[in-house]
């Protein structure tokens, strides 16, 4: 069953893309801070320099001007225009004599004294006294004009973020996804191993890291095998060695049956015996059939014609069940069906599933064994349907319906297995397909030249 819950290819991608898109603001930030201080410092720089070179320039040429002004402090001569840089003239106790078009008729500043401050509406301002100290300028910038290429810096910073993301994304998926191939080869691996593959994993290509991991697997999967190859020894084992005996002893009952008279308690107690036997004759038969199956008995078999062999177990089950046409083969017009198998595991597998739908369908009912369509050959009988939950958990070992028919509950277990290392699948419907009752069998074979049969350790 898969985890519904996170992924470590998902979070590595995640986490990796995050801490990128962290990394790259924080770095951001200080580049943005370092570029605010620089252009603060070089901002002034120019501010200062301009009123240096300003000042004495005013001086010598306006003298007459800023002595005699009074009321409303005159203009400098100029074009009107925007000014980026707006300066006063003004004496130190705060009076303006000169100023730029734009500059106000008020200080920037006061009191007046050489150095950097902030005026009241934010501009950036630089005072300077004259080397008299009687006249001083105040030379100031707009608060937005140094914050405009600051924003413009920061955006410069952080634009290519928007295009280095899907990049990052992308470089990271790839990565991650390189990165962890062993992992999903190794994830495959383990997969595909069953009870019937517990080949060790292989370790080429694998990283170091894994290493360890690899062959602790291994060894859980060799202890698994000699479990499961001790678990079937004993079934086969015991199966075969029970086989004898409780043949003698079902003679012998039956002997006893008759001397004592089957209409009689005591030999109605003997024929129960004899019904008793019989089940446990045919669980033993079923357990060495499923002892093969899993042993790999369907494997390396060459390609045969399978109809002959279907006709010939659809006879003996007629003769076996003692009605004639009890059991009815259908070919649909094929001259031949080919398959890939063991013949006689073949038969075992179709011998199973004639004998439960004889023994689960209706006592007058026909059981159809059909070919087609395609590569899929079928068993059906007119059974009451069976409930999709029923239906999961049929292919169990020892899944019964009804415990008061005889049978084992192991002869569609049998065949899932067998169809498994064929290479073929095994399905079950209830009601039968194009019926409204009934149980259906599907078994569909790959082509004989395209077979890839499963592994059995």
């Amino acid at each position: 069953m898969k985890p519904n819950g996170w992924t470590l290819r998902g979070r590595l991608i995640r986490s990796l893309t995050l801490g990128i898109i962290l990394s790259w603001l924080v770095a951001a930030g200080l580049a943005v801070l370092a570029v605010r201080y620089e252009l603060h410092e070089e901002f002034d720089s120019v501010l200062q320099e301009t009123a240096q070179h300003l000042l004495p320039s005013i001086l010598q040429d306006h003298r007459a001007v800023l002595e005699a002004a009074s009321g409303t402090p005159p203009t400098l001569p100029a074009v009107p225009h925007d000014e980026y840089i707006t300066y006063q003239i003004l004496t130190r106790d705060g009076q303006v004599r000169l100023r730029s078009h734009q500059a106000p008729m008020r200080a920037f500043v006061l009191p007046v004294a050489t150095g950097f401050s902030w005026d009241s509406i934010g501009r950036r301002v630089y005072s300077e006294l004259s080397v008299d100290g009687i006249y001083a300028i105040e030379i100031a910038e707009p608060a937005g004009h140094r914050r405009e290429p600051i924003v413009h810096a920061i955006l410069l910073l952080l634009l290519p973020l928007g295009g280095l993301v899907p990049v990052a994304i992308w470089l990271i998926r790839r990565s991650v996804r390189h990165g962890l191939k062993p992992i999903v080869a190794l994830e495959r691996e383990i997969a595909s191993r069953s009870h019937s593959n517990l080949q060790p994993l292989s370790v080429a290509g694998l990283p170091a890291e894994l290493g360890q991991m690899v062959a602790d697997v291994n060894l859980l999967l060799q202890r698994l095998a000699l479990a499961i190859e001790s678990e079937r020894s004993f079934a086969a084992n015991s199966a075969h060695e029970l086989r004898t005996p409780v043949a003698a002893a079902m003679a012998q009952t039956q002997v006893l049956a008759t001397h004592l008279g089957e209409a009689t308690p005591l030999g109605q107690r003997a024929l129960a015996i004899v019904a008793d036997l019989q089940r446990m004759s045919r669980l033993a038969e079923r357990l060495l059939q499923l002892s093969r199956a899993e042993a790999g008995g369907a494997m390396g078999g060459d390609t045969l014609d399978a109809l002959p062999l279907l006709a010939m177990l659809v006879e003996d089950a007629n003769r076996q069940a003692g009605v004639a046409g009890r059991i009815q083969l259908e070919t649909w017009g094929a001259t031949g069906f080919m398959v890939r198998a063991d013949l006689d595991t073949l038969g075992i597998a179709i011998r199973n599933l004639l004998d439960n739908a004889l023994l689960h369908g209706m006592p007058e009912g026909i059981v159809w064994l059909r070919l087609g369509p395609g590569r899929q050959l079928s068993v059906s009988n007119d059974s009451p349907p069976v409930s999709a939950a029923d239906l999961a958990t049929l292919t169990d070992r020892f899944r019964r319906l009804d415990d008061e028919r005889p049978g084992s509950g192991l002869g569609l277990a049998i065949v899932e297995t067998i169809m498994r290392q064929l290479g073929g699948t095994l399905r079950l419907h209830s009601p039968a397909r194009g019926s409204a009752t009934g149980f259906e069998v599907v078994l569909t074979f790959p082509a004989p030249e395209t077979v890839k049969v499963g592994k059995a350790k």
